[in-house]
């Protein structure tokens, strides 16, 4: 039986980022220099740099449970400190299986905002609360579990995690703990976090996908043509989809200011983990702000028709997608990435890229090919005019990471130029051409 409580321990050898401690540094040069008045600047990344730094928090996983061939995973930070964050592994069949095989496999992103704390706590909380509330849709009768009943479990999972994070404040603001422990309990839901959880059933081959916010997966599937198909297989939940715009209007219909220029009072997704200065109440919020430095959002003087909401939701999108055999014919992969790679290309150019690339795999074509000059491209500009974007003309194939040759094209490409510079700023001014960006791409196998 798994608690519902907040879990201390890393479920199913969950991956995470790793913060590098800061050293102090020397208040001045003592190498003995004869003085100057000439300013030494830092150097900028070469192209072997930039291919570490992309390689940084890569990594591949073959022959994975469940008959994966492989999945491939980076992540690129932006913000300092970065505010994504994702995990992968198997668990148990959460349906127990009669002859104690198929392992389910779970790939998840998580972008956060307001901080990292929330997106940081997911990777060790979530799939606690996935697991139990799938444990708990387990037919008594035997049979199996519809997806009807997956969806439902899903969905429980996401609200049952969030209520903890959000509604828990009040206990913890009224009771006897010292203030750094009710500032530890509380910083998770001051921040926000979307989430993109996917699982796979290898038994039945049915791949779930449960989604808040703006993190994308979609599926590539190779058709009879040759041709790679794309398939999405969750929908962007922000201030800017007609679906929820519609469902948050009709929610609160006496507001009728709450979804401007994409947002809900100001904040872009509409559904999402945490961001309690969304759900919580007027009284409390100021409570928060007076005593315990609650965040000042939404904005009190732009927002002046706010109530008292909750005006977002931790409630998933759930779909479940039929992953098909490759035997027969129809080799198939999953993309899941934050909005960082989104930002950069679309969904349909993401799988070109990386059919592409799996065909020049199966083919053996090496991953290394002749660049292009940089002269070839025109003028490096990044700035308001123009920021990071995937173009066609400058598709490149020199990363044998999946993720990682999605992230590369996403920043330039084939142009170096524009990848060096797109690199060369770092926080917090990188934030303005480019976002975190994490990725996972799943290639599917044969049954096992």
């Amino acid at each position: 039986m798994i608690s519902q409580r907040l879990a201390r321990q890393t479920p199913f050898g969950a991956v995470t980022r790793v913060r590098s401690q800061i050293l102090p540094r020397p208040r001045f040069s003592s190498t003995g220099a004869k003085p100057t008045n000439q300013v030494t600047y830092t150097i900028p990344p070469t192209n072997e740099d930039v291919t570490r730094q992309l390689n940084e928090h890569a990594f591949v996983v073959r022959a994975a449970p469940g008959g994966i061939d492989r999945y491939d995973g980076a992540q690129l930070p932006s913000n300092s400190h970065c505010e994504d964050a994702f995990v992968h592994g198997s668990f148990s069949n959460p349906f127990g299986a009669p002859t104690g095989a198929g392992k389910w496999m779970a790939w998840a992103v998580f972008d956060g905002h307001c901080g990292w704390q929330l997106s940081d706590l997911l990777t060790t909380q979530m799939m606690p609360f996935v697991r139990r509330s799938l444990a708990d849709a387990k037919p008594t009768d035997g049979s199996e579990a519809s997806e009807e009943a997956v969806h439902q479990a899903l969905k429980n999972s996401f609200t049952t995690l969030d209520d903890t994070l959000v509604k828990s404040a009040t206990a913890t603001i009224e009771s006897d703990l010292p203030l750094a422990e009710k500032a530890r309990q509380l910083e998770p839901a001051y921040a926000g976090a979307c989430a993109l959880l996917t699982l796979f059933d290898p038994q039945s081959r049915k791949l779930h996908v449960a989604s808040t916010g703006d993190c994308r997966a979609v599926l590539g599937q190779k058709g009879a043509d040759g041709k790679w198909m794309t398939t999405a297989l969750s929908e962007d939940c922000t201030g800017a989809t007609p679906s929820e715009i519609a469902r948050i209007k009709a929610q609160f219909p006496d507001e009728p200011d709450i979804v401007q220029g994409g947002r809900v009072w100001g904040l872009q997704p509409s559904r999402t983990f945490g961001d309690g200065m969304w759900k919580w109440t007027a009284a409390f919020k100021k409570n928060l702000r007076f005593h315990f430095n609650g965040l000042s959002l939404p904005s009190q003087a732009r927002y002046k028709n706010y109530k008292d909401g909750p005006y977002v939701t931790a409630e998933p999108l759930v779909t479940t997608t039929q992953i098909p055999d490759p035997k027969d014919g129809k080799p198939s992969f999953l993309i899941l990435a934050t909005d960082g790679l989104w930002d950069t290309m679309s969904s349909e150019q993401a799988v070109d890229l990386v059919g592409k690339w799996y065909d020049r795999q199966r083919q053996g074509v090496p991953e290394t090919e002749a660049q292009k000059q940089p002269q070839d491209f025109g003028p490096t500009i990044l700035g308001w005019k123009k920021q990071c974007k995937y173009e066609d003309h400058k598709a490149t194939f020199q990363d044998d990471n999946a993720a990682v040759h999605l992230m590369r094209n996403g920043l330039g490409g084939a142009d170096e130029q524009m990848v060096r510079a797109a690199l060369a700023f770092r926080p917090p001014n990188s934030r303005d051409i480019r976002d975190d960006i994490t990725v996972q791409v799943v290639f599917f196998g044969p049954a096992p």
